[in-house]
């Protein structure tokens, strides 16, 4: 049991680095293949300090590692921790909006939540949210 969940761990946090390749590789019109001379901005905004948590933002970090992006060349991770304060949420949000990050990965609903409402033109891709439908992220998971 544990192996199948280790599995379905590592793909869903797979899944999230495919996802997040895709959105970056869709940022504006410069070159879009790892190894450019665009660097990207990838706000990180984690809920709070968690094992599973932590491990989805490892995960997200490692897949981009692996499909050639990597911190400091043609990516600038910055990654924040809200410490579960929603005053904490909102503020980071706010600065990625504000610094025009190329791409937010939000670590739980709350942090989904609150960078949905910050912004409509930067891509987000969430992890450790239930119910993307629940949580009003989405009008319709059919999609």
């Amino acid at each position: 049991m544990l192996n199948q969940l280790s599995r379905k761990k590592v793909m869903a946090l797979a899944m999230g680095a495919v996802l997040a390749v895709g959105a970056i590789a869709g940022c504006g019109g410069e070159k879009k293949e790892a190894g450019g001379d665009k660097v990207y901005r990838i706000g990180v905004l984690q809920l709070v300090q968690h094992g599973a948590l932590d491990d989805a933002n490892r995960g997200f970090v490692d897949g981009l590692a692996a499909r050639g992006y990597k911190d400091g060349a043609n990516i600038k991770l910055d990654q924040q921790n809200a410490q579960g304060d929603q005053s904490n949420l909102k503020t980071i949000s706010q600065r990625f909006v504000n610094n025009k990050v190329d791409l937010i990965f939000a670590i739980a609903t709350p942090a989904a939540q609150i960078v949905a409402n910050e912004t409509k033109t930067i891509p987000i891709v969430g992890s450790a949210i239930t119910d993307y439908q629940t949580a009003k992220l989405v009008q319709s998971t059919e999609k």
